[in-house]
């Protein structure tokens, strides 16, 4: 692995605590089928299509969630079996200073070192897809960690955002108008919300990382005509109500732009491009679709480091670093429905939205290529 030293003081302003089966059996994906779930609380004289029924909600109400985010209780940290090969931060929680290299360093990675960044990546979507696939009315976001910590465990892996800077869970989890760093808890998902997992793992001493937006409760069996989502899973198109579905709807908004945003920052990195151009492609669509993008909480170099130069805004700016190849980072826009300023809660983790607006995230490990960019994260059905 190279190192490229560049003049990178203009991205040293930032937050600094930007964090971010196959056990497919697990109880909690025997439990919390969708097809289990309406089969124990509805029945198709409950639920009803309201296609051609109009209602009109302030669009104030379709931004924010009907009830507020608060903690919830939460379980004790998952423990790692010692024959897991560990980051240096495992025990500590921090970067012992000998592992830290310059603010102003970027890897440049050599063929070894790119093979096993596309390993660990690879690993962290397979996890993140179980992830949303058991994100389902009823289910916990404890629960999922749980799952989401013994399935890295399988792969001979650890969970990166464990004891990360002190960080309790083994992923994080934000839901409705947690914008990102929300800890699992044991508050149960609702259909309706807007749920963001944010999964990375250390294999072979690399880390990938990867997060994704769904929203809990909108799929059915079969494809219908409102279309799938991000996934290829079909959206509803039977409705308990009128608001559920305006409220479901416009959510679904704000997760297809947040991913049209994700990949419109990808679409914009090649060899010679500036890193302003991802942060301003970004920003177009989520001026197209009337949403914010969050400024605070920027994408992130990565390697056997987790977080490391070069930053990625999300936003238009004037960034004039040149893309080089052998730069691996990561993008992962988060749109907000309102405004994009934010606080931390109490936790010192969880970020929302100030105005209480919902809010979402997709995040992706890119590799800067000869020609182009190759998402490292990419779905198992993309791999070569």
């Amino acid at each position: 692995m190279l190192i490229y030293k560049a003049n990178i003081k203009w991205q040293q302003n930032f937050a600094t605590k930007s964090l971010h089966s196959p056990k497919l059996a697990c109880n909690l994906c025997q439990i919390f089928s969708w097809r289990s779930f309406r089969a124990l609380t509805t029945t198709s004289s409950t639920l009803k299509s309201v296609a051609k029924t109009q209602v009109s909600l302030p669009l104030d109400q379709l931004k924010k969630a009907k009830v507020p985010m608060v903690p919830f209780p939460m379980t004790p940290k998952r423990m790692v079996p010692n024959s897991i090969k560990k980051p240096p931060y495992a025990e500590t929680g921090y970067m012992p200073i000998i592992d830290m290299i310059a603010p102003e360093t970027i890897l440049i990675h050599d063929e070894e070192s790119i093979v096993r960044m596309r390993n660990a990546a690879r690993l962290a979507r397979k996890i993140l897809d179980l992830a949303c696939s058991i994100a389902e009315p009823g289910a916990t976001t404890d629960e999922i960690d749980e799952c989401i910590h013994e399935s890295i465990i399988e792969h001979n892996a650890y969970p990166s955002p464990l004891n990360y800077s002190g960080f309790p869970k083994s992923a994080c989890s934000s839901i409705n108008e947690v914008i990102c760093h929300g800890i699992p808890d044991t508050r149960p998902l609702n259909i309706g919300d807007v749920v963001s997992f944010d999964v990375s793992c250390y294999l072979d001493g690399v880390h990938g990382d990867n997060c994704a937006t769904v929203i809990v409760g909108d799929r059915q069996d079969k494809a219908g005509e409102a279309g799938v989502d991000w996934r290829g899973v079909p959206y509803r198109t039977e409705w308990l109500s009128p608001e559920e579905e305006a409220r479901i709807c416009f959510s679904r908004k704000l997760v297809k732009a947040t991913h049209e945003g994700l990949h419109a920052g990808i679409d914009a990195c090649k060899p010679g491009a500036l890193l302003s151009s991802i942060g301003n492609s970004i920003h177009s669509v989520a001026d197209a679709y009337g949403f914010d993008t969050v400024q605070k909480y920027r994408g992130h170099g990565i390697a056997h480091i987790f977080h490391t130069a070069p930053y990625i805004k999300h936003y238009r700016n004037s960034d004039k670093l040149e893309l080089k190849e052998g730069m691996i980072f990561t993008i992962e826009p988060m749109f907000t429905a309102g405004s994009e300023e934010c606080q931390e809660w109490d936790d010192d983790w969880t970020v929302v939205t100030i105005d209480g607006s919902l809010a979402a995230q997709f995040e992706h490990t890119v590799l800067i290529t000869n020609d182009g960019v190759e998402i490292l994260t990419s779905s198992e059905s993309e791999w070569s």
